[in-house]
Protein backbone atom coordinates (compact mmCIF):
# COMPACT_ATOMS: atom_id res chain seq x y z
CA UNK A 1 0.00 0.00 0.00
CA UNK A 2 1.11 3.60 -0.50
CA UNK A 3 -0.41 6.96 -0.22
CA UNK A 4 -1.51 9.39 -2.89
CA UNK A 5 0.52 10.81 -5.97
CA UNK A 6 0.66 7.37 -7.39
CA UNK A 7 2.06 7.53 -10.81
CA UNK A 8 5.07 9.13 -9.28
CA UNK A 9 4.70 6.73 -6.52
CA UNK A 10 4.13 3.67 -8.64
CA UNK A 11 7.61 4.72 -10.73
CA UNK A 12 9.75 4.86 -7.46
CA UNK A 13 8.52 1.98 -6.09
CA UNK A 14 8.71 -0.26 -8.85
CA UNK A 15 11.64 1.17 -10.13
CA UNK A 16 10.53 2.02 -13.52
CA UNK A 17 10.31 5.48 -15.71
CA UNK A 18 7.53 6.63 -15.70
CA UNK A 19 6.70 7.81 -19.07
CA UNK A 20 3.89 10.55 -19.31
CA UNK A 21 3.43 10.74 -22.68
CA UNK A 22 1.59 8.45 -25.22
CA UNK A 23 2.32 4.41 -25.42
CA UNK A 24 4.40 3.42 -28.58
CA UNK A 25 2.04 1.50 -30.94
CA UNK A 26 3.34 -1.64 -32.60
CA UNK A 27 3.78 -1.71 -36.54
CA UNK A 28 0.83 -2.68 -38.46
CA UNK A 29 1.11 -6.51 -38.76
CA UNK A 30 1.02 -8.08 -42.01
CA UNK A 31 -2.68 -9.66 -42.96
CA UNK A 32 -1.86 -13.53 -43.31
CA UNK A 33 -2.77 -15.09 -46.68
CA UNK A 34 -4.33 -17.97 -47.01
CA UNK A 35 -2.59 -21.31 -47.75
CA UNK A 36 -3.20 -24.76 -47.79
CA UNK A 37 -2.27 -26.98 -44.79
CA UNK A 38 1.58 -28.01 -45.45
CA UNK A 39 1.98 -31.67 -45.94
CA UNK A 40 5.28 -33.94 -44.45
CA UNK A 41 7.84 -33.02 -47.26
CA UNK A 42 6.78 -29.03 -46.75
CA UNK A 43 7.33 -29.30 -42.83
CA UNK A 44 10.55 -31.16 -43.42
CA UNK A 45 11.54 -28.27 -46.12
CA UNK A 46 10.54 -25.35 -43.62
CA UNK A 47 12.73 -27.19 -41.04
CA UNK A 48 15.64 -27.66 -43.39
CA UNK A 49 15.96 -23.92 -44.42
CA UNK A 50 15.25 -22.53 -40.72
CA UNK A 51 18.33 -24.74 -39.96
CA UNK A 52 20.17 -23.18 -42.50
CA UNK A 53 19.98 -19.80 -41.69
CA UNK A 54 20.58 -20.77 -38.45
CA UNK A 55 23.98 -21.93 -39.23
CA UNK A 56 24.72 -19.30 -41.53
CA UNK A 57 23.65 -16.50 -38.79
CA UNK A 58 26.49 -18.79 -36.17
CA UNK A 59 29.21 -19.43 -38.74
CA UNK A 60 29.45 -15.80 -39.08
CA UNK A 61 31.72 -13.47 -37.16
CA UNK A 62 28.79 -10.73 -37.24
CA UNK A 63 25.54 -12.58 -37.98
CA UNK A 64 23.83 -11.04 -40.77
CA UNK A 65 20.80 -8.82 -40.24
CA UNK A 66 19.13 -10.91 -43.61
CA UNK A 67 19.84 -14.28 -42.02
CA UNK A 68 18.39 -13.31 -38.62
CA UNK A 69 15.28 -12.10 -40.44
CA UNK A 70 15.01 -15.38 -42.68
CA UNK A 71 15.53 -17.59 -39.74
CA UNK A 72 12.89 -15.64 -37.40
CA UNK A 73 10.16 -15.73 -39.97
CA UNK A 74 10.83 -19.58 -40.84
CA UNK A 75 11.13 -20.48 -36.91
CA UNK A 76 7.59 -18.33 -36.53
CA UNK A 77 6.15 -20.27 -39.22
CA UNK A 78 7.04 -23.93 -38.02
CA UNK A 79 4.91 -26.03 -36.01
CA UNK A 80 5.56 -27.25 -32.60
CA UNK A 81 7.41 -30.02 -33.42
CA UNK A 82 9.82 -28.00 -36.12
CA UNK A 83 10.35 -25.72 -33.44
CA UNK A 84 11.33 -28.53 -31.27
CA UNK A 85 13.54 -30.02 -33.57
CA UNK A 86 15.24 -26.96 -34.34
CA UNK A 87 15.96 -26.13 -30.40
CA UNK A 88 17.25 -29.45 -30.35
CA UNK A 89 19.90 -28.92 -32.94
CA UNK A 90 20.74 -25.30 -31.51
CA UNK A 91 21.73 -26.88 -27.97
CA UNK A 92 23.60 -29.84 -29.53
CA UNK A 93 25.34 -28.45 -32.62
CA UNK A 94 26.37 -25.09 -31.33
CA UNK A 95 27.16 -25.90 -27.57
CA UNK A 96 30.75 -25.35 -26.10
CA UNK A 97 33.35 -26.49 -28.31
CA UNK A 98 35.07 -28.21 -25.75
CA UNK A 99 38.00 -29.75 -27.50
CA UNK A 100 39.04 -26.54 -28.23
CA UNK A 101 38.85 -25.73 -24.21
CA UNK A 102 40.43 -28.90 -23.72
CA UNK A 103 43.46 -28.29 -25.61
CA UNK A 104 43.55 -24.24 -23.72
CA UNK A 105 43.32 -25.73 -20.42
CA UNK A 106 46.42 -27.86 -21.46
CA UNK A 107 48.53 -25.32 -22.61
CA UNK A 108 47.19 -23.49 -19.45
CA UNK A 109 48.61 -25.79 -17.26
CA UNK A 110 51.38 -25.99 -18.63
CA UNK A 111 52.58 -22.28 -18.91
CA UNK A 112 51.37 -22.09 -14.98
CA UNK A 113 53.63 -24.84 -13.91
CA UNK A 114 56.69 -23.22 -15.73
CA UNK A 115 55.83 -19.87 -14.11
CA UNK A 116 56.20 -21.85 -10.49
CA UNK A 117 59.90 -21.56 -10.22
CA UNK A 118 61.97 -21.70 -6.65
CA UNK A 119 64.44 -18.82 -6.17
CA UNK A 120 64.57 -15.81 -8.55
CA UNK A 121 67.35 -15.33 -10.44
CA UNK A 122 68.96 -12.52 -12.87
CA UNK A 123 66.51 -11.90 -15.60
CA UNK A 124 63.90 -13.59 -13.77
CA UNK A 125 61.88 -10.68 -13.54
CA UNK A 126 61.28 -10.18 -17.31
CA UNK A 127 60.52 -13.59 -17.53
CA UNK A 128 57.82 -13.59 -14.68
CA UNK A 129 56.36 -10.95 -16.18
CA UNK A 130 56.33 -12.79 -19.74
CA UNK A 131 55.18 -15.35 -18.37
CA UNK A 132 51.79 -13.29 -16.98
CA UNK A 133 50.81 -11.79 -19.89
CA UNK A 134 50.97 -15.41 -21.40
CA UNK A 135 48.40 -16.68 -18.75
CA UNK A 136 46.03 -13.33 -18.95
CA UNK A 137 46.11 -14.06 -23.06
CA UNK A 138 45.25 -17.54 -22.04
CA UNK A 139 42.36 -16.75 -19.37
CA UNK A 140 40.88 -14.36 -21.83
CA UNK A 141 41.05 -16.89 -24.87
CA UNK A 142 39.47 -19.62 -22.01
CA UNK A 143 36.48 -17.57 -21.01
CA UNK A 144 35.82 -16.40 -25.14
CA UNK A 145 36.00 -20.87 -25.50
CA UNK A 146 33.63 -21.31 -22.48
CA UNK A 147 30.85 -19.32 -24.27
CA UNK A 148 28.45 -21.30 -26.32
CA UNK A 149 28.60 -20.89 -30.29
CA UNK A 150 25.15 -19.76 -30.10
CA UNK A 151 25.57 -16.96 -27.71
CA UNK A 152 26.58 -14.68 -30.37
CA UNK A 153 23.44 -15.65 -32.24
CA UNK A 154 20.83 -15.26 -29.65
CA UNK A 155 22.84 -11.33 -28.64
CA UNK A 156 22.21 -10.58 -32.17
CA UNK A 157 18.65 -11.99 -32.42
CA UNK A 158 18.12 -9.56 -29.62
CA UNK A 159 19.53 -6.52 -31.36
CA UNK A 160 17.72 -7.65 -34.54
CA UNK A 161 14.26 -5.17 -34.68
CA UNK A 162 11.44 -8.17 -33.12
CA UNK A 163 14.03 -10.23 -31.84
CA UNK A 164 13.44 -9.81 -28.16
CA UNK A 165 9.62 -11.21 -28.60
CA UNK A 166 11.15 -13.97 -30.66
CA UNK A 167 13.70 -14.91 -27.93
CA UNK A 168 10.77 -15.42 -26.03
CA UNK A 169 8.68 -17.32 -27.65
CA UNK A 170 11.80 -19.81 -28.18
CA UNK A 171 12.24 -19.53 -24.03
CA UNK A 172 8.37 -20.93 -23.88
CA UNK A 173 8.73 -23.49 -26.64
CA UNK A 174 12.18 -24.14 -24.97
CA UNK A 175 10.51 -24.90 -21.59
CA UNK A 176 7.41 -26.85 -22.87
CA UNK A 177 10.43 -28.92 -24.90
CA UNK A 178 11.82 -29.81 -21.06
CA UNK A 179 8.90 -30.67 -20.03
CA UNK A 180 8.86 -33.80 -22.48
CA UNK A 181 12.83 -34.42 -22.44
CA UNK A 182 15.01 -32.96 -19.55
CA UNK A 183 18.10 -33.34 -21.62
CA UNK A 184 21.12 -31.37 -19.87
CA UNK A 185 21.77 -29.91 -23.13
CA UNK A 186 18.26 -28.36 -23.40
CA UNK A 187 18.78 -27.12 -19.64
CA UNK A 188 22.16 -25.49 -20.54
CA UNK A 189 20.30 -23.76 -23.55
CA UNK A 190 17.58 -22.90 -20.84
CA UNK A 191 19.99 -21.79 -18.13
CA UNK A 192 22.01 -19.20 -20.52
CA UNK A 193 18.46 -18.15 -22.48
CA UNK A 194 16.99 -17.43 -19.49
CA UNK A 195 20.24 -15.19 -17.74
CA UNK A 196 20.10 -13.09 -21.25
CA UNK A 197 16.54 -12.78 -21.01
CA UNK A 198 16.41 -11.25 -17.05
CA UNK A 199 19.14 -8.52 -17.84
CA UNK A 200 17.65 -7.70 -21.58
CA UNK A 201 13.91 -7.49 -19.42
CA UNK A 202 14.60 -6.16 -16.40
CA UNK A 203 13.05 -3.60 -14.94
CA UNK A 204 15.80 -0.63 -15.53
CA UNK A 205 14.71 -1.45 -19.57
CA UNK A 206 11.04 -1.41 -19.10
CA UNK A 207 8.80 1.87 -19.05
CA UNK A 208 6.11 2.54 -17.09
CA UNK A 209 2.79 3.65 -18.66
CA UNK A 210 -0.65 4.14 -17.71
CA UNK A 211 -3.18 2.88 -19.38
CA UNK A 212 -6.59 4.30 -20.33
CA UNK A 213 -9.74 3.85 -22.07
CA UNK A 214 -8.68 6.32 -24.94
CA UNK A 215 -5.35 4.40 -25.88
CA UNK A 216 -5.62 2.11 -28.81
CA UNK A 217 -8.56 -0.71 -29.14
CA UNK A 218 -5.78 -3.26 -29.45
CA UNK A 219 -4.39 -2.89 -25.93
CA UNK A 220 -7.35 -2.50 -24.42
CA UNK A 221 -7.98 -6.11 -25.74
CA UNK A 222 -5.04 -7.53 -24.69
CA UNK A 223 -5.58 -5.74 -20.97
CA UNK A 224 -8.86 -7.99 -21.23
CA UNK A 225 -7.25 -11.33 -22.86
CA UNK A 226 -4.31 -11.53 -20.02
CA UNK A 227 -6.16 -10.46 -16.75
CA UNK A 228 -5.27 -13.45 -14.68
CA UNK A 229 -6.57 -12.45 -11.14
CA UNK A 230 -9.98 -11.29 -11.76
CA UNK A 231 -11.29 -11.63 -15.13
CA UNK A 232 -12.77 -8.44 -16.77
CA UNK A 233 -15.99 -9.20 -17.84
CA UNK A 234 -17.32 -6.62 -20.39
CA UNK A 235 -16.36 -3.41 -21.59
CA UNK A 236 -18.47 -1.83 -18.79
CA UNK A 237 -16.09 -3.71 -16.17
CA UNK A 238 -13.11 -2.65 -17.98
CA UNK A 239 -13.98 1.10 -18.22
CA UNK A 240 -14.99 1.25 -14.72
CA UNK A 241 -11.31 -0.27 -14.00
CA UNK A 242 -9.89 2.53 -15.95
CA UNK A 243 -12.05 5.29 -15.27
CA UNK A 244 -12.59 7.76 -11.66
CA UNK A 245 -10.93 6.12 -8.71
CA UNK A 246 -9.01 3.84 -10.53
CA UNK A 247 -5.46 3.15 -12.65
CA UNK A 248 -4.12 0.83 -14.58
CA UNK A 249 -0.09 0.75 -15.21
CA UNK A 250 1.99 -1.15 -17.58
CA UNK A 251 5.40 -2.26 -18.38
CA UNK A 252 6.65 -1.76 -21.67
CA UNK A 253 9.56 -2.38 -23.55
CA UNK A 254 10.74 -0.44 -26.31
CA UNK A 255 11.40 -3.51 -28.39
CA UNK A 256 7.96 -5.02 -27.88
CA UNK A 257 5.65 -1.57 -29.07
CA UNK A 258 2.13 -1.50 -27.98
CA UNK A 259 2.29 -4.50 -25.73
CA UNK A 260 2.58 -4.70 -21.64
CA UNK A 261 4.80 -7.21 -20.67
CA UNK A 262 2.91 -6.60 -17.54
CA UNK A 263 0.17 -4.69 -15.91
CA UNK A 264 -0.72 -3.84 -12.61
CA UNK A 265 -4.16 -2.66 -11.28
CA UNK A 266 -5.02 -0.28 -8.61
CA UNK A 267 -7.74 0.67 -6.48
CA UNK A 268 -7.87 4.45 -4.94
CA UNK A 269 -9.92 4.28 -1.57
CA UNK A 270 -10.66 6.45 1.21
CA UNK A 271 -9.57 3.33 3.81
CA UNK A 272 -8.41 -0.20 3.60
CA UNK A 273 -10.87 -2.68 2.24
CA UNK A 274 -11.78 -5.68 3.87
CA UNK A 275 -12.14 -7.80 1.07
CA UNK A 276 -11.50 -7.95 -2.98
CA UNK A 277 -15.36 -7.51 -3.46
CA UNK A 278 -15.28 -4.14 -1.99
CA UNK A 279 -12.96 -3.50 -5.07
CA UNK A 280 -15.08 -5.18 -7.96
CA UNK A 281 -18.12 -4.22 -7.01
CA UNK A 282 -20.01 -1.91 -9.08
CA UNK A 283 -20.69 0.98 -6.50
CA UNK A 284 -19.89 4.69 -7.34
CA UNK A 285 -16.41 5.33 -6.59
CA UNK A 286 -15.40 8.09 -4.34
CA UNK A 287 -13.78 11.20 -5.14
CA UNK A 288 -9.95 10.81 -6.06
CA UNK A 289 -9.02 13.65 -3.68
CA UNK A 290 -10.68 11.96 -0.92
CA UNK A 291 -8.60 9.02 -1.45
CA UNK A 292 -6.38 7.91 1.56
CA UNK A 293 -4.67 4.65 0.18
CA UNK A 294 -4.25 2.58 -3.42
CA UNK A 295 -4.42 -0.86 -3.35
CA UNK A 296 -2.58 -3.30 -5.66
CA UNK A 297 -5.49 -5.56 -6.54
CA UNK A 298 -4.08 -7.06 -9.71
CA UNK A 299 -0.59 -7.95 -11.40
CA UNK A 300 -0.84 -9.73 -14.94
CA UNK A 301 1.75 -10.72 -17.39
CA UNK A 302 1.34 -11.22 -21.12
CA UNK A 303 1.02 -15.31 -21.83
CA UNK A 304 4.15 -15.25 -24.07
CA UNK A 305 6.45 -13.78 -21.34
CA UNK A 306 5.14 -15.47 -18.34
CA UNK A 307 7.21 -17.44 -16.68
CA UNK A 308 10.90 -14.85 -17.51
CA UNK A 309 8.33 -11.63 -16.86
CA UNK A 310 7.85 -13.40 -13.45
CA UNK A 311 11.74 -14.27 -12.94
CA UNK A 312 12.93 -10.64 -14.06
CA UNK A 313 10.20 -8.50 -12.14
CA UNK A 314 10.19 -9.93 -8.62
CA UNK A 315 14.34 -10.68 -8.64
CA UNK A 316 14.62 -7.31 -8.45
CA UNK A 317 11.18 -5.68 -7.74
CA UNK A 318 9.61 -4.71 -4.24
CA UNK A 319 5.36 -4.52 -3.86
CA UNK A 320 6.28 -3.69 -0.17
CA UNK A 321 6.04 -0.18 1.33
Amino acid sequence: MTRSHTPKSLAVLLRARMHPDSIPSPPPAPSPAASPEPGPSARTAAASSVRHWLHASIAAASPPPAALECFSDGYRSLDRGGRHEILRSLATDYDVPRARVRDLMRQYVSVSATGEGGDQQPGAEREEGGAASALYRMERGLRDALRPKYAGFLEAMNAQPGGLKLLAVIRADLLALLGEENAPVLRALDGYLKEKLVTWLSPAALALHQITWDDPASLLEKIVAYEAVHPIRNLIDLKRRLGVGRRCFGYFHPAIPGEPLIFIEVALLKDMATSIQEVLLDVPPIAECEAKCALFYSISSTQAYQVLIWESFFSSVSLTC
